[in-house]
Parts: C-alpha cells; structure tokens; sequence
C-alpha cells in the first residue's frame, strides 16, 4: 500500500512539472534579447516607461511594439534632447540597436559674427551649435584667429573673447557707436525669443506627455506617432529656447 501511494505522488509531481514548464517555455522562447547602444556610455535607457539601466545594455523583450527613450548622459544640457525610437521585437530574434547620443554645444565668441572652421571647412558663424567635441578655429577680420576644442560645455554653452589686432582709432570708434546703437534692440529681440520659445517647449513637452499616456492605456499607435511628433517639436524648441538664453546672455554681459 505504501509503495503504491508514493508511486501516484511521484507521478503526480511529475505532471506538475511537465505542465509548469510548458507553460513558462512559450514564454522563454518568445522574449527576444535586444542590445542598446550608444556613441557614448552611460546614457540612460527607458523601455516603454521603464527605467532599465545605462548602455551598453541588453534586455530581453516581449514580441511587438515597444517604445524607447534614451538619455544623454549630459542631463544637464538643454541641447542635448532625448532621443526617442518605436522598436519592433519579433519572437527569438535578437537585435543590436545603435544610437547617437552626443551632444550640442552652442559656441559663442565676442564679438559675435566669427567664421567657424571644422577642418578647414567654413560650418558657420557665431553664435553656432555644433557637436560636443569638435576641433574648431575661430576666424574675424580685425581679431587674431583662435583654435578651440567644443567640450566641456557649462549647460551647452562656451563663450570665447576674441582678441583684437591693432586698427585705427577711427575704426575703433564707429565700431563701437555702431555696437551701442543696436544693443537695445538686440536685448528686446532675444529676450522675447526666450518667452516665446520657453512657452512652446513646455507645450509640445505637455502635448507629448499626454499622448504618451494615451499609449499606455489604449495601446494606440496613432497616440506613439503623435507623442514622437510631440517630442520633436519640444526638442526643436528646447534648442531655441537656449539659443536665445544665451544670445541674451551675451548681449548682456559684452554691453
């Protein structure tokens, strides 16, 4: 009797096991393993809302749709949006993802107006954006040329003075009555720039949470595309937003 009784528990444990692991298997074979790079360590990784950790990363994802969002590791650069991306995950089948996460800096010089050069090649003039560690030189008639290197930004912004040769006092003098009657007006422009632009930021950023939510809750598409769209415009307007901040700035401080 005995014998019998520990025969139908054995056989009874085994069923238990064998139907516990068909039910985990499908699971196990469907999540697909996704790696997450980026041009620079350390960004920060969100996978439909959830943090997961920093690149480089792999995590093991659900087949379909899913949402990313990553970070620059320079949280405190308003130049530097997130980078936002729709992924799609089919079942066992592992993916790399690669993503640039550099950031802006916005180059200023005083007087503003100077050539900027990337390897001898003219990208512009001051005030400029360009990308974080860059080799620029810095040309103005009437200034000695100047070679800098684009890091290490305080909150995205560098500011060089620019160094004058010798010119006449005449030049000098025209020059500067020349600088002083449009200094109002140049603080008036920008500083409204700044508003405006501030106050568009914080919409599309409002508009694009919203959405996002949406997502969430209905799981959408339509509201993902939209939250993208969101996104970009706040990025877009997040940019002019520091511009501006650091054109008025500028003209500040050189008045």
């Amino acid at each position: 009797m005995k014998t019998i009784f520990c025969s139908l528990l054995f056989l009874s444990l085994t069923v238990f096991s064998r139907e516990k692991a068909d039910t985990l298997a499908p699971n196990i074979l469907r999540a697909a393993p996704i790696t997450i790079k980026t041009d620079i360590e350390g960004a920060l990784v969100f996978v439909d809302g959830d943090s997961l950790g920093t690149t480089p990363l792999t995590v093991s994802l659900e087949p379909g749709r899913h949402y990313l969002r990553i970070i620059s590791p320079d949280v405190e650069n308003w130049l530097s949006p997130p980078v936002t991306d729709s992924i799609s995950v089919v079942a066992a089948s592992p993916q790399t993802l690669q993503y640039s996460v550099t950031p802006n800096i916005l180059v200023l010089t005083s007087p503003s107006g100077a050539e900027v050069f990337a390897s001898d090649s003219l990208i512009g003039t001051t005030p400029l954006v360009v990308k974080n560690g860059v080799s620029l030189s810095l040309q103005k008639h009437g200034y000695e040329d100047l070679a800098v290197e684009a890091v290490n930004a305080r909150r995205g912004v560098l500011s060089f003075p620019l160094k004058k040769v010798w010119q006449s006092n005449t030049e000098e003098s025209s020059l500067k009555d020349s600088e002083e009657k449009r200094s109002p007006l140049r603080l008036y422009l920008t500083g409204a720039a700044t508003i405006l632009a501030g106050a568009t930021t914080a919409y599309f950023k409002v508009k694009a949470d919203n959405s996002y939510g949406n997502y969430l809750q209905t799981g959408q598409l339509n509201s993902l595309s939209e939250t993208n769209r969101f996104d970009t415009a706040a990025g877009i307007s997040l940019a002019a937003t520091e511009l501006s901040i650091g054109l008025f700035t500028y003209f500040m401080l050189s008045d």
